[in-house]
C-alpha cells in the first residue's frame, strides 16, 4: 500500500497544497524552512494519528495551523463561521476497505483523512468566550474536535486503519519525545510476531521471579511490619500484568552499551536499517529524516546502498540536504519544495544513470538555485564573481545567483537537471577554436528553451578564458602589461617583460597557459584577478552572462 497524493489545507506553512508522489522512493528536498519536515509530519498525522510521535489529541495547538488562516480569523469578527479548519487527506492505493467518497474531491477512491475543526456542541461556550472579540488574541483550539476517518466513512483507530507508517527521526531520541517508545516502535518493526510474543512472555516471567528473591522478601517484610500504614499487606512488587509489555522495560544495546549512549551516526544507521528490515512485514511506508546527519562519507555511502537495496515494496519518503543521497538513490525521484511543488520525474534517463554512477557532484545546488551560471572551471567562476562584485558591490550568491563549475558530469547533465524547473540558466562555455561547432551547433537542442542562454567569444583566437582576457586588455602594450602584472607571478612576469612588442607578449600569454600545468596556472591567475584592486577590462561576453535583467 502507498500514498498516491496528499492534500493539505491550513496545515502549518501550507494553506492549500496538493502533493503527488512516486510509488517507491520520494526524495524530498528544499531550502531551509521550505516545509520538508512539515510534509513528513502531515503524513504521520494522517496515517498514525500522531504528531512527532505523540497522540495527536494531546498535541493539538495553534502551531499546527497556517498563520494566514489564523490572522484572517483574528482580523475578522471572530464569529463561529470564521473559525478555520485543518484538513489532511491521504489518497491511497492498495486497500479497498478504505475506499469511499468521504473526501474533499467527492471521488470514490481509497484514503484516510484527519480533520480538525470547531466542535458545534461547544457553540454556547464559544459565544460566551467571544463576547469581547477585541480580547481574543489567538485561535481557540480548546473549542476544536478531531475526526480520523477513512474515505469509506469508517471512524479509524490504531487497530483498523489498515496501513502502517514508521517515521525514523533521530531527534526523537531526545527524552522529551518519549525515546523509549520511539526506538521500541522501530525495533518492533524489525521483529517477527512470534519473536515479539516470546520476548514479552519471557520478560513477564523474569519479573515474576523478582518477588521471590530473598533480599526483596526481607525489604517487603520491613516496609510496614507493624501495619501502621495499612492493616493490609503492603509490599513492592514487579508489574506482571499481561498488558505490561517488554517495550516498557527492555532497551537496545550495541556492544553492551545502551543505544542512547552510542554515537549519533551509529544510532541513525541502526534506526534506518531496522526500519527497512521490517521482518514483521507490517510497515507500508517508511519516512527518513535527513539520513546523512552525523555520518562520515564512507558510512553514508554504505547506508544509502542499504536503503537502495532493502526498501523492497515499501514506499519511502526521505528528506535530505545531501546531493550524494539524491544522486545515488535516483535523481528522478526528487520532490522539490520551492515556490511550487514539482517532481523531477522527467529528467533524462542518461543523466539519471550518470549521477547514480558519479554521485559525488553537488547537483542539489543547481536544483535549489533560482538563477544559475554554469562554467567550465574554477577560473571562470572566480572571474565572474569578480565582475559581479565590481558591478553590484556584493557576491552573486547574495542575490540568489549560483555559479556552478560543471567539472566531470558536464554542461548537458546540469542543464538536464535544471531544465524541468525552468529557472534562468546562463551557460559560459569555451568555444575551443570553433564558435560555430562548439557553441551554435552544440546548443541547437535548447533553442526552444528561452530561459537558457549561451555566452562565448565568437573569435577562434579567444578559444578560452585567458586568451579572451588578453584580447580585452591587449589594445596597447601598457594595458597588457597591467594585466600581466596582475595575472602572473613576479618570476613569470619578469620572463614576460623580457619580450618586446605587443605581439610577442600576447604570444607569451598563449604559450604560458597551454602546457601540462595550465590548470593550476589558470586558477592561480584567477585568484590574483579576484584579489586585485587594479582596473582590468573584462570580456564583453562575461559581462553579459551575469546580467540577468538583460
Amino acid at each position: 500500500m502507498h500514498i498516491k497524493k496528499l492534500k493539505l489545507k491550513n496545515f502549518k506553512r501550507f494553506d492549500n497544497q496538493l502533493f503527488d508522489f512516486n510509488d517507491d522512493v520520494n526524495i524530498v528536498v528544499g531550502d531551509n524552512e521550505s516545509g520538508k519536515s512539515t510534509l513528513l509530519e502531515a503524513i504521520e498525522i494522517c496515517l498514525n494519528f500522531t504528531y512527532r510521535g505523540k497522540p495527536l489529541s494531546s498535541e493539538l495547538t495553534t502551531d499546527l495551523f497556517n498563520n494566514d488562516c489564523i490572522n484572517q480569523y483574528l482580523a475578522g469578527n471572530k464569529s463561529q463561521e470564521t473559525l478555520p479548519e485543518l484538513l489532511i487527506e491521504a489518497y491511497l492505493d492498495g486497500n479497498p476497505k478504505l475506499k469511499g467518497d468521504n473526501n474533499s474531491e467527492k471521488v470514490d477512491v481509497e484514503g484516510i483523512f484527519v480533520r480538525i475543526y470547531f466542535d458545534t456542541e461547544l457553540s454556547d461556550s464559544y459565544a460566551t468566550f467571544k463576547k469581547e472579540p477585541d480580547k481574543v488574541s489567538t485561535l481557540p483550539v480548546e473549542f476544536y474536535t478531531i475526526d480520523w476517518y477513512s474515505f469509506g466513512w469508517n471512524r479509524l483507530t490504531h487497530h483498523n486503519k489498515n496501513i502502517n507508517c514508521l517515521f525514523v527521526d533521530p531527534t526523537r531520541l531526545h527524552p522529551t519525545y518519549g525515546r523509549a517508545k520511539y526506538i521500541n516502535n522501530i525495533i518492533n518493526a524489525a521483529l517477527e510476531k512470534k519473536s515479539r510474543s516470546t520476548l514479552n512472555l519471557n520478560y513477564r516471567q523474569l519479573k515474576a521471579k523478582f518477588d521471590d528473591e530473598a533480599d526483596v522478601i526481607e525489604i517487603n517484610n520491613k516496609i510496614d511490619a507493624d501495619n501502621e500504614i495499612s492493616n493490609k499487606s503492603l509490599k513492592i512488587t514487579a508489574d506482571i500484568a499481561t498488558n505490561t509489555s517488554w517495550e516498557s522495560g527492555l532497551q537496545l544495546a550495541v556492544d553492551n552499551i545502551s543505544f542512547n549512549q552510542i554515537g549519533k551516526g551509529e544510532q541513525s544507521q541502526i534506526q534506518i536499517k531496522l526500519a527497512l528490515q521490517n521482518k514483521a512485514q507490517d510497515v507500508d511506508i517508511v519516512m527518513l529524516e535527513e539520513p546523512e546527519n552525523h555520518l562520515s562519507h564512507i558510512n553514508l555511502v554504505q547506508l544509502i546502498s542499504y536503503i537502495e537495496n532493502k526498501h523492497g515494496k515499501k514506499q519511502v519518503f526521505l528528506s535530505t540536504h545531501s546531493s550524494y543521497v539524491l544522486n545515488k538513490l535516483s535523481f528522478d525521484k526528487l520532490c522539490l519544495l520551492s515556490d511550487r511543488y514539482i517532481r523531477l520525474k522527467e529528467v533524462e534517463s542518461g543523466t539519471v544513470k550518470t549521477l547514480a554512477r558519479l554521485p559525488g557532484y553537488d547537483t542539489l545546488r543547481a536544483v535549489l538555485a533560482k538563477k544559475i551560471v554554469l562554467v567550465e572551471g574554477p577560473s571562470d567562476e572566480l572571474v565572474l564573481k569578480k565582475i559581479y562584485l565590481e558591478k553590484y558591490n556584493c557576491l552573486p550568491e547574495e542575490n540568489g545567483i549560483d555559479i556552478i563549475v560543471v567539472r566531470g558530469i558536464g554542461f548537458k547533465n546540469y542543464i538536464n537537471i535544471v531544465k524541468p524547473l525552468r529557472h534562468p540558466i546562463r551557460v559560459v562555455k569555451d568555444n575551443d577554436g570553433s564558435f560555430q561547432e562548439n557553441i551554435l551547433e552544440w546548443s541547437k537542442d535548447y533553442i526552444e528553451y528561452d530561459f537558457i542562454k549561451f555566452f562565448s567569444p565568437e573569435s577562434a583566437e579567444q578559444y578560452s578564458l585567458e586568451p579572451a582576457l588578453v584580447e580585452a586588455n591587449g589594445d596597447t602594450e601598457e594595458s597588457l602589461d597591467l594585466l600581466a602584472n596582475v595575472m602572473l607571478s613576479k618570476q613569470t612576469y619578469n620572463k614576460y617583460n623580457g619580450r618586446t612588442g605587443l605581439a610577442e607578449k600576447k604570444a607569451f600569454f598563449k604559450d604560458w597557459y597551454s602546457d601540462e600545468k595550465s590548470g593550476s596556472k589558470k586558477v592561480d591567475s584567477a585568484i590574483r584577478i579576484f584579489d586585485t584592486n587594479h582596473d582590468i577590462k573584462f570580456p564583453e561576453y562575461l559581462e553579459k552572462a551575469i546580467d540577468f535583467d538583460a
